[in-house]
């Protein structure tokens, strides 16, 4: 709790340095919904749910450091569909793109969780699209480690090549993996209220420092 309490004043303090006119607007995508729930946990936790219960906190947490942000999804819908389960997903994600893409001074934060075979392997990941988003992620991944999970030993990384919604829009995005779902640790702590809170506060309050550095 000490910890959290330490990360949530970090994260209050950001407040007087948000610039009045901002370089960017968050754009905050929950990934997945409605007929695509992404990964399932052993225990038949759904992602798509957690990211929306993550992306909502986090809403919250840059609206109170005087941000507008645009949420992509706000609810367990998905944003098309289609008439196969392929024209759904591609029609969604093209929407996905169309709201980042007309979003002025955008910038996409995508909230997920990861997966693997191999359940030893956890802990939150941040990447970046578009050299102008390394920053951010890099300063995401940091906090994290420093602030919340000091075992964490990941880096930021670039997104890979083939994802479609960091491919296919102009705006300058991370993604976040808050955690593995295969992982017994990660897992209980992503259902956690305050744990969501703190990764909540971590990714505004780096985007709230990041944003300072760029008006």
């Amino acid at each position: 709790m000490r910890v959290f309490i330490k990360t949530l004043a970090v994260t209050l303090a950001a407040v007087i340095i948000v610039a009045a006119v901002s370089a960017y607007r968050p754009v905050v995508d929950a990934g997945h919904g409605g007929f695509d729930g992404g990964a399932v946990a052993a225990d038949g936790t759904v992602e798509s749910e957690l990211n929306l219960q993550i992306a909502r906190r986090l809403e919250y947490m840059l609206y109170l450091l005087g941000y507008q942000p645009v949420m992509v999804r706000s609810d367990e819908s998905a944003l098309a569909d289609g008439d196969t389960i392929r024209a759904a997903k591609s029609a969604d994600l093209k929407r996905r793109v169309e709201i980042a893409d007309s979003t002025e001074d955008g910038f996409l934060i995508s909230i997920h969780q990861n997966s693997f075979g191999d359940s030893r392997y956890g802990g939150a990941q941040t990447f970046w699209s578009h050299e102008e988003a390394k920053a951010l992620a890099e300063l995401i991944q940091f906090t994290i480690r420093t602030q919340i999970d000091s075992e964490n030993e990941r880096a930021a990384k670039t997104v890979p090549q083939d994802v479609y919604l960091f491919k296919q829009t102009v705006r300058p995005a991370v993604l976040i993996e808050c955690g593995f779902l295969t992982n017994t640790q990660d897992l209980e702590r992503l259902g956690s209220e305050e744990y969501q809170l703190r990764l909540a506060c971590v990714i505004a309050g780096c985007f709230a420092c990041f944003d300072r550095n760029n008006e």
